[in-house]
């Protein structure tokens, strides 16, 4: 497939260099608004037209699929223009900052018989297949919990994360993985969500609880304000699942899954993946599934569905960490006759 890509931040840099080593995908075009540097992204992957305009990439007649690697804020905006101009268009995480706009989204791939994605190249990648069909066979018994994680120290106060206006934030950013994860495990959207979110003027942290049906329930934390950090872990009735890298594996890497097996003495085995490029292999999927006008399958890649499900969640967490919907602790009163440290009775 034939791509355009709008944007020449670091993720099209990303994008642009995974597609350059695959056999099956081209980038023939890339816009951004400073024309000097979609002039310079041209030349580094040796691509042939360079844009200053969004509209003219559109308007490219040999561009079949947009990916849209833009401000969070403008993902509804120039990817409802690409279904449009009749090209099929991945877009970058999250799909949109409201689920009105996810909803707009998702209407205008129907209306023009196009495919629209979120690009959460994750779902590609061996280790995150393998791990979907584990859960299919029923490897670890029913899914119960989830907890996820993801997290970097940003201390650049320029970064466009940090821009309420571009849709920046912590769970919009990185939030999002963990949650997207915690849905495809269960097979399911969550019923209630609840949060507490620190920063401003965007959430610098999100901690969220999400309860889905049958009793089953996530954790995901999100943050800019530690270490770099990412960890999935599903717990069933029968065993676990545990990922140390499952968002954004190393591409010349290996990886492992550590699976436990059993409801009260587990065993314990570890499965390694091959190094694979999820970029790549998500581009190559999502033409593949394009050209088919095949559905998205549920196993190895990123359904519709989903997303919308996810943006709705999202909108849930920021509304319950808005409203602080949250029961204080009450710190106790220790009386002088029992010191700190010491306990009645001892």
């Amino acid at each position: 497939m034939k791509w355009g890509i709008l944007s020449a931040g670091r993720i099209a840099r990303r994008f642009a260099s995974a597609v350059a080593v695959s056999a099956t995908e081209q980038v023939v075009a890339v816009a951004a608004r400073d024309a000097e540097r979609a002039t310079a992204f041209a030349g580094e992957f040796g691509i042939a037209r360079a844009y200053s305009d969004y509209e003219a990439l559109l308007n490219d007649p040999d561009v079949e699929a947009v990916y849209n690697a833009l401000p969070n804020s403008l993902h509804a905006r120039w990817s409802i223009a690409a279904l449009q101009a009749g090209k099929h268009v991945l877009c970058e995480k999250p799909l949109a900052t409201t689920l009105a706009d996810g909803l707009a989204m998702a209407a205008a791939a129907q209306a023009h018989r196009r495919l629209l994605m979120e690009a959460f190249m994750y779902r590609f990648h061996p280790q995150t297949i393998t791990v979907q069909r584990l859960l299919a066979d029923g490897v670890i018994g029913d899914v119960k919990q989830v907890r996820g994680n993801f997290a970097f120290l940003l201390d650049d106060t320029t970064n466009i994360r940090l821009n309420p206006e571009l849709g920046g934030g912590a769970l919009y950013d990185i939030g999002c993985y963990p949650l997207s994860y915690a849905r495809m495990a269960f097979g399911s959207a969550p019923q209630k969500a609840s949060a507490f979110v620190t920063g401003e003027p965007v959430d610098l942290s999100l901690s969220g609880l999400l309860w889905f049906a049958e009793d089953r329930v996530a954790t995901i934390t999100c943050s800019f304000q530690s270490a770099w950090n990412q960890r999935i872990e599903i717990i069933g009735s029968a065993g676990w699942i545990h990922l140390e890298r499952p968002f954004n594996p190393t591409p010349d890497l290996a990886t492992t899954i550590a699976i436990a097996r059993g409801g009260r003495h587990v065993t314990v085995e570890t499965v390694t993946i091959p190094a694979a490029d999820h970029f790549r292999l998500e581009a190559e999927g999502f033409a593949a599934l394009a050209s088919g006008g095949a559905p998205v399958p549920a196993i190895g890649a990123m359904p519709l569905t989903e997303s919308l499900d996810n943006l709705a969640a999202m909108e849930a967490l920021f509304r319950s960490a808005a409203t602080a919907t949250h029961t204080v602790v009450h710190q106790p009163t220790l009386t002088p006759e029992w010191p700190v440290g010491t306990s009645p009775g001892y």
